[in-house]
C-alpha cells in the first residue's frame, strides 16, 4: 500500500514540473502555473497546454498601462 502513495506522490511532482515545463516553453508565468499546478495538477497542465505562446518579453517591453 505505502508502494502506491510513493507513485502517486512522484506522479504529482511530474505534473508539476511538466506544466512549469510548459508554461516555460510558451512564455508563461512559471511560477504563477506552478503555483496552480500545486492545487490542482491537471486542470493546470490542461490550462498550459491549450493557452498560446506568449511574445517573449511582453510584459517587460508594453510598460506601464495607463
Amino acid at each position: 500500500m505505502i508502494f502506491l502513495y510513493i507513485i502517486a506522490i512522484i506522479v504529482y511532482i511530474a505534473l508539476i514540473f511538466i506544466t512549469m515545463g510548459i508554461a516555460n516553453q510558451k512564455n508563461r508565468s512559471v511560477l504563477g502555473f506552478g503555483l496552480l499546478a500545486v492545487f490542482v495538477p491537471l486542470i493546470a497542465l490542461i490550462i498550459v497546454l491549450i493557452i498560446n505562446p506568449g511574445k517573449p518579453g511582453a510584459a517587460i517591453e508594453d510598460g506601464p498601462v495607463e
